[in-house]
């Protein structure tokens, strides 16, 4: 929706493809709006803009200011916009396309994700707190205040406001920790997870993050 993880290489010498992404329409924050067809064609708020394929699993639209990330399986969009403005967009229509197959998997991402990132992106979240969190490499661990926005099955939005007050979104679908919002001015775009019975401990790039189970699932 940070998917939304996330992804590494660069492809081509020169970085800007026509890449075969799906088509949709995306609606971001400060009244920023993504199309794209299924040539791979982009525009931002209706202005032609190069789209990056930077792996089978990811892709960068820049113009108007502002980068927008889109991951695929599940389809999540996000946008780094100018002092620091940043967060995840809400798809408003899709369709079809051969570089990003629907498994039966992601059948259930495919409609409740997109409702979580909605409301995580309004503020309308399930519940709020506090989780164990470090911003670097080496760098113990702190308090990081966030809001989830849940849906049955394990599916959830995690908005994570980070000390420096920029926030980072994890996405989960069906108990599994998918994405983040990360993109290339994060320097590190790598996403991964270890469980430890009932904690997550989650990697974005260089951040960490131990999200309780009981934070996505409720109760």
């Amino acid at each position: 929706m940070k998917q939304f993880v996330l992804v590494t290489g660069l492809l081509g010498a020169a970085g800007l493809v026509q890449a075969a992404m799906p088509a949709f329409t995306a609606q971001c924050p400060t009244d920023i709006r993504l199309e794209t067809d299924a040539q791979g064609r982009a525009r931002i708020n209706g202005k032609s803009a190069p789209v990056k394929k930077v792996n089978d699993q990811f892709y960068e639209v820049r113009g108007a200011g502002v980068s927008i990330e889109v991951a695929l399986d599940p389809l999540t969009v996000s946008y780094t916009g100018q002092h620091r403005a940043h967060g995840v967009c809400q798809v408003t229509s899709s369709g079809a396309s051969p570089a990003a197959p629907a498994p039966t998997a992601g059948l259930g991402m495919a409609k409740d994700l997109p409702g979580t990132i909605d409301r995580a992106s309004q503020g309308r979240f399930n519940a709020t707190g506090q989780i164990p969190c470090a911003q670097a490499a080496g760098q113990p661990m702190t308090q990081c205040s966030f809001g989830v926005a849940r849906a049955p099955g394990g599916t959830a939005t995690v908005v994570v406001s980070k000390p420096d007050g920029r926030k980072r979104t994890i996405f989960f679908e069906k108990g599994k920790p998918l994405s983040a919002d990360l993109s290339q001015a994060d320097g590190d775009m790598s996403f991964k997870f270890k469980k430890d019975a009932d904690l997550y401990r989650v990697q974005a790039g260089k951040e960490r993050y131990e999200i309780p189970e009981a934070l996505v699932y409720g109760g």
